[in-house]
């Protein structure tokens, strides 16, 4: 898709996501760490650590998700399935070779090379990298083309997920399990709310009562607004 295009109204949202990806994680984080393993979690937490991720999505190139056709015909990728992107035959050309073609190399490299100055100067472009090629489509707010359609997501929960992930990175470097973060997290939350009354208003300025926000709210990390968005 190009930029201006429309998406139809059964898409998510751009900010919708976000609010999804918040609420899982914070459930994530409070009960499941090390016990379900989350894609877009372990690979945001590879990001922190400095390591690369698994998933192309959120790494700073992309181009060894080929796809490959019953008849042997290569594609750069699964979303571009397009006679601009086939690489050729993998009956006439060993894969490998096509794989590290000049054109894929390319292809590859556009994920990193292409984005608009907004994502370059954002303060989780490390751990986004400007997601999927494929959903570019949409304009910054200076009018750059390229702009990810789920950035407002992407902000929004890598900007949330921001303190947990540097306390599961600091427990890796301690040659300690990240499953403590839950622990950590919980000890935080008591000691800052540990002078609320049920029926006081929430610190975390909500509008709610406690007891109908962060006293319900899991694990959530301080600091950080209520999964709700309130």
């Amino acid at each position: 898709m190009q930029a201006g295009s429309t998406v139809t109204e059964r898409t998510v949202g751009p900010a919708d996501l976000g609010e999804f990806l918040c609420a899982i994680f914070y459930e994530w984080v409070a009960h499941d760490v090390g016990e379900v393993f989350v894609q877009h979690f372990d690979t945001a937490l590879a990001n922190w650590h400095g390591e690369p991720g698994a998933v192309c999505v959120f790494s700073e190139t992309c181009g060894l998700a080929v796809a490959l056709e019953h008849n042997g015909d290569l594609y750069s990728c699964d979303h571009c399935v397009q006679p601009d992107h086939l690489l050729g035959n993998i009956a006439d050309t060993p894969m490998i070779d096509l794989v590290a073609s000049e054109q894929q190399v390319e292809f590859g490299l556009a994920k990193r090379d292409t984005l608009p100055a907004f994502c370059r100067e954002c303060e989780v472009r490390f751990v986004c990298h400007g997601g999927c090629p494929k959903n570019r489509f949409t304009r910054t707010p200076v009018g750059e083309d390229g702009l990810n359609y789920l950035c407002p997501s992407y902000k929004k929960f890598f900007n949330h997920i921001d303190h947990p992930m540097r306390l599961m990175s600091r427990l890796l470097r301690e040659d300690r399990a990240p499953s403590e973060v839950s622990a950590l997290l919980a000890s935080e939350r008591a000691a800052r709310y540990a002078d609320v009354g049920r029926n006081d208003p929430c610190p975390c300025g909500s509008g709610r009562k406690y007891k109908r926000c962060h006293a319900t709210a899991g694990a959530q990390p301080s600091g950080d607004a209520h999964p709700s968005g309130a």
